[in-house]
């Protein structure tokens, strides 16, 4: 019996020891708290994915989405380009083009469950910006089309209205919103993996991975929803969350690979790469200005804020809360705010990096850079406001 005991006491503290070994594990690779379920769980909800490819590389703007709309009768062959169309387009109607990343498709958001802040905006959340457009000039014509692409960054916008105009779109109005993807995923995404600030975010990620097995993707769904009280248990899940989202999406953490060494990829300093980005960022907005000019329309650049930036915002609680994530956070916090708006050669521009400065009301809704709706309308009243006479003139010489 004694020895019974003593196997079982050894098994005890060997299974103490073990779950103790997989807590600090989860630790170190999550950073959240694992008692904390409701938080650990939404961290584990980011590694959700769909069980079928949604975005593919695209030969001349870097990739794409199956989930956007096709331009119509165009010699496209209803390739997806856009996530946001109008329903219907009128001759004297004024074509406004949305370029950028993920924020700049929230002009066109379409989640009714991110409400107005009340008695400050009554018109319905869907297409932010064109809603709040008609309104404000009393009109129905202005027709916003939304092109943005989540995760792009210059110079992404620029090939895609080349593209755009290549088959046969036109358009009266581009707006372009960018500025932290620029500088946050050409450091973390990019670099960091080896290939140049040049290309789209994890372009070899994405090449590496397209034609990737999709088989694992249910079952780690099931992980990333699921919680379990025995760490040992739940460091096996994020095990296979982990190695599905490298099967699938390819490894964050991969330093150097054949794409590098084919790309002659350099490693430089950070000051000297922020040199580089900042450079390509205003050459792209001017190559976009020189290209309005030559098709006749107007083009606007909007530089976006970001929470992560040192004193542009006053936190609420819950926006204190989102400050979570380094990897975005921290080229963010070094490099955002040296940015030089005035280097760019550009007629309409509008810098947005403070606008919430004196602002102590939650406007953004997530560890990235996104806003609700209530700061999406902020953001396109202050656009409006600014340019007022530019969109005054379109609907007097239309």
């Amino acid at each position: 019996m004694k020895k019974i005991y003593f196997y079982i006491l050894y098994l005890v503290i060997f299974f103490l020891f073990i779950n103790i070994c997989s807590l600090l594990t989860i630790y170190v690779v999550t950073k959240q708290n694992y008692f904390n379920k409701t938080d650990y769980t939404l961290f584990k909800k980011r590694f959700s994915k769909s069980d079928k490819k949604s975005l593919y590389p695209h030969p001349f703007f870097g990739f794409n989405f199956t989930t956007h709309k096709p331009a119509k009768d165009k010699i496209t062959l209803d390739e997806q380009l856009y996530n946001n169309l109008p329903d219907q387009l009128l001759e004297n109607d004024i074509k406004i083009l949305i370029l950028g990343g993920s924020v700049a498709e929230d002009f066109s958001y379409n989640d009714t469950s991110q409400e107005f802040e009340k008695n400050d905006f009554t018109i319905h959340p869907q297409n932010i910006f064109q809603n709040l457009l008609n309104k404000k000039f009393k009109t129905n014509r202005f027709k916003i089309y939304n092109a943005a692409i989540g995760g792009g960054k210059q110079p992404q916008q620029l090939f895609k209205l080349y593209y755009l105009y290549l088959v046969d779109e036109k358009f009266d109005v581009v707006i372009n919103l960018d500025g932290f993807n620029e500088i946050a995923l050409s450091f973390s995404e990019n670099i960091d993996i080896g290939n140049s600030f040049l290309y789209p975010r994890n372009y070899s990620r994405i090449i590496s991975t397209f034609n990737s097995d999709l088989n694992c993707i249910q079952k780690s769904n099931q992980y990333t929803a699921s919680y379990n009280f025995i760490p040992l248990v739940e460091l096996y899940k994020l095990s296979v969350i982990r190695n599905c989202h490298i099967k699938t999406e390819g490894d964050p953490n991969e330093k150097r690979n054949q794409f590098s060494k084919m790309s002659n990829f350099k490693q430089l300093k950070s000051e000297k790469y922020f040199e580089y980005i900042e450079d390509l960022w205003i050459r792209s907005s001017e190559q976009i200005e020189s290209f309005s000019n030559e098709k006749k329309f107007q083009y606007i650049h909007v530089i976006q804020p970001s929470h992560y930036l040192k004193n542009s915002k006053i936190y609420s609680k819950k926006e204190l809360e989102l400050l979570n994530y380094p990897k975005y956070g921290n080229p963010i916090s070094k490099h955002y705010g040296k940015l030089n708006f005035e280097n760019l050669n550009i007629k309409n521009k509008l810098d947005l990096r403070y606008i919430f400065k004196e602002n102590n009301k939650t406007l953004y809704r997530d560890y990235c850079c996104h806003l609700n709706n209530y700061g999406m309308k902020l953001i396109a009243d202050k656009i409006i406001k600014e340019f007022y006479d530019l969109f005054e003139s379109e609907l007097k010489s239309n």
